[in-house]
């Protein structure tokens, strides 16, 4: 059987982000989505959560860009090789971990996944306290990029190495058997998906997307990661999408 988890990363990045991928949702194939605690729109993402239960919810630990929640007089790295050059002590990424869970629960969110804004936790000293501080709190999934490498991204096929090295130490503490959409983040249009349809093989499969209605926040804030939050809204509440998925017998999952 072939099943297809979508879910949405950055709710509560921004209004309009936020507000697409509830858009994907109520009128696509999002099935959930990850939050961001430091998030310029999280009460307003709080409220969207609540409102709509059976859009599932994790948190989107994010280490990178924001400002720390644990901290808010914090700047946290600008990039993902600020976290891998080891300039954040593990004390402090356990810390900002438990403050952004803590964030999520003050806020009466229920949360049932973790992954992380460029995938920081698939580092394994940041993957062992993710592991760790998720079951204390009886979060039982967690994100893993188990996609195959690409030559063309060093980057994200490090991470997809590590996430095999990840796999094998802790089985059974993870979300899917394989994931899709990792090389096509801020571009996944109707093409792409679709050929990520046709392309899934047996078992879960967890597909990364970014749909969002673009906003003052995004153009002032986020221009420099040159998303198009609204092409990859359109592929997701394709109608053409959709009935390939019918015609193919891949079933929604949460």
């Amino acid at each position: 059987m072939k099943r297809l988890v979508v879910t949405a990363d950055d709710f509560g990045l921004s209004k309009g982000v936020t507000d697409g991928i509830l858009e994907a949702h109520r009128n696509g194939i999002v099935t959930r989505t990850s939050i961001i605690a430091a998030g310029r729109a999280f009460d307003y993402a709080v409220v969207l959560a609540q409102a709509n239960p059976r859009l599932g919810l994790g948190l989107h630990f994010t280490l990178v860009e924001e400002q720390a929640v644990s901290d808010p007089s914090v700047r946290l790295p600008a990039t993902y090789a600020g976290v891998v050059l080891g300039r954040l002590p593990a004390s402090f990424v356990e810390a900002e971990l438990r403050a952004q869970l803590r964030k999520c629960a003050d806020a009466g969110l229920t949360l049932t996944h973790i992954d992380s804004h460029q995938h920081v936790h698939a580092l394994p000293s940041i993957m062992r306290i993710v592991l760790r501080v998720a079951e204390e709190h009886g979060i039982r999934r967690v994100r893993l990029p188990l996609a195959s490498p690409r030559v063309a991204s060093p980057t994200k096929s490090a991470l997809c190495l590590l996430a095999r090295y990840d796999a094998l130490r802790n089985p059974g503490r993870f979300v899917c058997d394989h994931m899709a959409g990792l090389f096509e983040s801020g571009s996944l249009n109707e093409g792409a998906l679709l050929r990520i349809v046709d392309s899934l093989g047996e078992g879960t499969t967890e597909l990364v997307c970014h749909p969002g209605l673009e906003d003052a926040a995004c153009r002032e804030h986020y221009e420099h990661w040159h998303y198009h939050w609204e092409d990859e809204l359109a592929a997701l509440t394709s109608a053409k999408v959709r009935e390939r998925l019918r015609a193919k017998g891949i079933e929604l999952a949460a």
